[in-house]
């Protein structure tokens, strides 16, 4: 392999994607929403930004067990997998797509509760869900660094003071077992607490044939959550919520022969264990101005490794041609990730039409910890066919920490009833320390700026808006030893967002339609690069960042939710773009892919990887009876170029997706069905030379997603 290494007008909001309804939706399907990602929490008609917002039922609708089985339902939103969960996010194009020994700076920010899950969101497993929003341009005013295309909110539900809870569990094919519970319990009238469990499992969708067995690609999830709440006077109130998660994940998703059967003897592993805290402190100054300070913490560890070779060591037998030619390495990093954060602000309370102000500090500390074992089970190349005795392991450590400061502010200026200019702007101090077992050492910093402008008309039941925006990424290094020294450095990205938007309600507020057109100006785009060598006849892949000179994204962004009548809902939406880069030679790419062989290459005009220009979803949902539903929905996308390093493309794909709902009193029972016609889906693609039974000829190589899956599911709340 290599080291390759998602007023009245308000009680009528439908919210701004596809996930408003109710499991049952009947006659009162129309529900309240408010963005909580945003300084202050309005409806989503109300705020000038590109905002999709998905509530608890629409991760019940989508039996979603993982914040991956969200993200086709956002207009251009895609992620990579190359690994057992789709941790990594695209928005409008933009965004890492894996990430191995060299130190990272994430395009997309993930949030859960306040908690920066940034770079380990394969924990963030949808348990006690309230809704996830997903921002998509530059949120560098909200969030700053690790926002330059976009962001995921998700927020957990809240204590009520009230007894109550849920359970639920659900079975599907593929071994699939869930099972989970929620208590909520008032402890007196200004204090509570909500626990609640949740584990996935299931074997996979792969089949090791060498090992015999289903589940070498398995997943098994476990997540645990309790928040609590006190109001400690009429001012002043308090939210504590912790995360306990334990992944356990398989990773065995390649085969050398493109198919769900693999042939690997030491399958991989995607593994993490985290414990996360966030408490929350919110205090009323005054009737129009609240102070509202969250710190958090989060302690990670995860491990990720994989067969290198997709192959068990005999597989060239010892008669045949390609005997002596094989290899078998395994490739391992484990990761502690320990990060600190305070958030500090003081804001007005005030309408949507009227003036507001904020004013913030933030800080976050972050380390990040690898050791990387790389194991070649025959160094020698001479004792593939018997059992293994001349292991060599390479290891190699390395220590990064970052550290942010910023302060920032927005003013909300109405210019006159309908009109109103808002404008934020946020400065931060970035700096970071690395440092290897190379004795590499880098200790780079930067002072980053980013913000945003926009004018909002607003009626009744219309918000026009036009958005100007920038985002920033701070710049890196390639610690790797066979990188240059004139390709060791980066530089910073970033990037000007420009966009006009509306968001109308139509038919007495019983049909939503948000739009929103964008033009996005990257520059000093940092772009990830492969160098290919071998190393006695088997492929190694040095992977590092450079930076292109520039790159361009256009789009358009539709979102339709429409309650034609009280037993009738359709709702829908789609994404166009068209990106490219600017000029940018790439001094190592597969352009010839018949023959494999690396040149340089300008990039300039070519497609940005993992961006399909569409994706759409359309559905509907029809109350058969006061008690029965059904819901029949399609999802599609184009295809897409799968790397900077080669132009290799996916396969466009439409999904038919269908649920049967079924609720009595406090019982619901479903039957649903994910991707029925079974079409394959890449979610990550390689190009390069890893057989030996055909020389190591160069040629695609894919990791699928989801074949056709279905299951029953049933839940009871009392």
């Amino acid at each position: 392999m290599k080291k390759h290494k998602l007023g009245a007008l308000a009680k009528c909001t439908l919210i701004s994607s596809l996930a408003l309804t109710s499991a049952y939706s009947g006659a009162e399907a129309i529900e309240e929403v408010t963005v909580k990602g945003e300084f202050r929490q309005y409806a989503p008609i109300d705020i000038a930004n590109s905002v999709s917002v998905f509530t608890d039922k629409a991760l019940e609708m989508r039996e979603a067990e993982h914040l991956e089985d969200l993200f086709n339902l956002a207009p251009n939103v895609n992620y990579s997998a190359g690994a057992s969960r789709g941790r990594y996010i695209q928005v409008r194009g933009i965004g890492e797509r894996s990430e191995y020994s060299h130190p990272v700076n994430p395009s997309v920010g993930v949030v859960v509760d306040g908690i920066d899950f940034t770079g380990i969101s394969t924990g963030v497993t949808g348990l006690d869900t309230a809704q996830v929003e997903v921002f998509r341009g530059p949120q560098g005013t909200l969030y700053g660094a690790n926002a330059l295309a976009g962001l995921i909110y998700v927020s957990g539900k809240t204590v009520e003071y009230e007894l109550g809870g849920k359970i639920k569990a659900g079975i599907g094919n593929y071994n699939t077992k869930t099972l989970s519970g929620v208590i909520n319990a008032p402890l007196n009238e200004g204090a509570g607490v909500r626990f609640a469990i949740k584990n996935h499992s299931s074997d996979g969708y792969m089949r090791n044939a060498y090992l015999n067995t289903d589940d070498t690609n398995n997943i098994d999830e476990t997540t645990a959550r309790l928040a609590a709440s006190l109001k400690v006077t009429d001012k002043l109130a308090l939210d504590l919520v912790t995360y306990l998660i334990d992944v356990d994940n398989g990773y065995d998703a390649f085969s050398l022969d493109n198919t769900r059967t693999t042939l690997s003897d030491q399958p991989g592993h995607d593994t993490q264990d985290t414990l996360a805290a966030a408490l929350k402190a919110n205090y009323q100054l005054s009737d129009s101005a609240r102070w509202e300070t969250t710190v958090s913490v989060a302690d990670s560890e995860t491990e990720y490794g994989y067969d290198e070779d997709w192959a068990y060591r005999e597989i060239c037998p010892e008669t045949s041609a390609c005997a002596y030619y094989q290899y078998s390495t395994t490739d391992n990093y484990e990761r502690e990730n320990e990060n600190l954060s305070l958030d500090s602000r003081v804001a007005s309370q005030n309408a949507a039409s009227e003036f507001g102000w904020v004013a913030g500090v933030y800080y976050r500390d972050q380390s990040v910890d690898l050791t990387r074992t790389y194991t070649n089970n025959d160094p020698n190349y001479d004792s593939f066919y018997g059992p293994i005795t001349d292991q060599e392991l390479t290891v190699y450590t390395s220590d990064y920490s970052t550290e942010n400061i910023a302060v920032y502010g927005q003013l909300d200026f109405p210019l006159s009833p309908k009109l109103k200019l808002i404008s934020g702007l946020r400065y931060e101090k970035w700096s970071s320390d690395f440092i290897d077992s190379d004795q590499a050492k880098f200790s780079p910093s930067e002072n980053l700026w980013g913000g945003r402008l926009s004018l909002e008309y607003n009626t009744d039941n219309t918000l026009i808006y036009g958005l100007v925006s920038r985002g920033y990424k701070p710049g890196g290094f390639n610690p790797e030893s066979g990188i240059p020294v004139e390709d060791r450095v980066y530089e910073t990205e970033t990037m000007w967002n420009y966009e006009l938007g509306s968001k109308t309600f139509f038919l007495d507020g019983n049909l939503e339609l948000h739009t929103a057109i964008y033009y996005q100006d990257r520059d000093d785009v940092q772009a990830k690069q492969s160098k290919e060598i071998r190393v006695d006849g088997r492929p190694e892949f040095v992977e590092f960042y450079g930076n292109a000179t520039s790159s361009k994204g256009r789009g358009i962004e539709l979102e339709l939710n429409w309650r034609a009548n009280k037993s009738l809902l359709f709702y829908g939406s789609i994404g166009y773009q068209e990106t490219e880069y600017g000029d940018y030679v790439n001094p190592d790419h597969i352009l010839n892919k018949d023959e494999g062989n690396l040149t340089v290459y300008n990039m300039k005009g070519r497609d940005l990887a993992h961006a399909p220009n569409y994706q759409y979803v359309a559905g509907h949902q029809i109350d058969i009876s006061d008690n029965l539903y059904y819901r029949l929905e399609i999802e599609g996308k184009a295809e897409f170029v799968l790397s900077d390093s080669h132009n290799e493309e996916s396969q466009k794909y439409n999904l038919l997706n269908l649920r049967i709902g079924y609720e009595i009193d406090q019982l619901t029972i479903s039957l649903w069905g994910k991707n029925l016609t079974n079409e394959d889906t890449i979610v990550r693609g390689f190009y390069f030379g890893n057989d030996p039974r055909d020389e190591y000829t160069a040629k695609p190589y894919y990791q699928y997603g989801a074949p056709r899956t279905f299951g029953v599911s049933a839940s009871y709340d009392f």
